[in-house]
């Protein structure tokens, strides 16, 4: 039977939850890569390692020739996903970098030539201890097919991110948090992620404007978000926004 793209989706999150050994990660990496069809994919995590430890843990697809050449041209200072993706809460599309900028526009168009793709997407992910992440899809789709790939990957990627930061921790014997929503508090949140106010997830779930209120606040406490918005996304990143459907 063909797997749909539900499938492929669900499929992968239960594979990466199970993933206890760091020698499995490049393997899972390349098959993630495969199963959507990109051209690379890549983690970088801050505080993901022993206390004391200052280096980054990278994990990535590139080819060893790229990242010799990105370190030789010590592109880590210049680079615009480095620069802007820890900053943000929401995915970075390439596409909105600024080209004019003659290093940025060198570095992007050098990442090309060593094969990693015309198009990417970059995922920003903040653990519940301090520690960070960005996890960075490439694709070599024309602008016509992005335009849908892209709505497809920020879905799936935006909680396939938090289930590969949470891999990281794990087989780095790292303990994090386990974060327990109510039923009800998830599908608060998940009409939230869908753009609803709390008047309308009132009228869908068939509850008070109070009630609603109190469910999102207990799950902002629970996430430490700092908007109800923020709770959704975080919920999703950490797989725990849709167990219930």
């Amino acid at each position: 039977m063909k797997l749909t793209v539900a499938d492929v989706f669900y499929e992968l999150a239960e594979t990466i939850d199970q993933v206890c050994e760091t020698e499995s990660i490049p393997n899972l990496l390349q098959n993630i890569s495969r199963l959507y069809g990109l051209k690379t994919i890549a983690y970088l995590g801050l505080g993901t390692t022993r206390i004391g430890d200052t280096e980054p843990y990278i994990a990535v697809t590139y080819s060893p020739e790229w990242v010799a050449h990105y370190k030789s041209e010590n592109y880590l200072f210049i680079d615009p996903v480095l620069r802007k993706g820890f900053d943000r809460i929401m995915p970075l599309d390439w596409g909105d970098f600024d080209r004019s900028d003659a290093r940025t526009g060198r570095l992007l168009g050098e990442a090309v030539e060593f094969g990693l793709g015309r198009k990417g997407l970059t995922f920003p992910v903040r653990g519940m201890r301090g520690d960070r992440a960005l996890v960075t899809i490439t694709s070599e789709a024309s602008d016509r097919e992005w335009r849908t790939l892209r709505r497809h990957y920020a879905r799936d990627f935006q909680a396939l991110s938090g289930h590969l930061h949470e891999m990281v921790l794990r087989t780095e014997g790292i303990e994090t948090p386990h974060i327990k929503l109510s039923k009800r508090q998830i599908e608060c949140l998940w009409w939230t992620s869908q753009g609803k106010t709390v008047p309308e997830i009132a009228m869908i779930l068939e509850l008070s404007h109070h009630t609603v209120k109190d469910y999102l606040e207990e799950a902002r406490d629970k996430l430490n978000a700092t908007s109800n918005p923020h709770a959704a996304f975080k919920a999703a990143q950490q797989g725990v926004l849709f167990p219930w459907l």
